[in-house]
């Protein structure tokens, strides 16, 4: 049986922790949302930094967010601005 984990994974440090602690997978969430591409980015910059909250509703548009998910996006406290 695999084991997983997610949430509060927000960086690459605190993914890099997680996958140490000997788990075989990580769920994202919000860093997924935020970057459509957070694992390749990570791979491919060991300086990888993600974008902090709050964020435009652009930016959710070029992330690849439909315009119902944006919405529901933005009832979140702190996560669009």
């Amino acid at each position: 049986m695999a084991l997983g984990i997610a949430g509060k994974l927000r960086n690459p440090d605190e993914v890099r922790l997680a996958m140490e602690s000997g788990i075989d997978f990580v769920m994202l969430g919000r860093a997924a949302i935020l970057h459509h591409d957070f694992p390749l980015q990570m791979q491919a910059d060991n300086n990888f930094t993600p974008v902090r909250n709050p964020v435009s509703t652009d930016y959710l548009r070029k992330e690849g967010l439909g315009e119902a998910f944006i919405t529901y996006m933005s009832g979140w406290k702190g996560f669009v601005g």
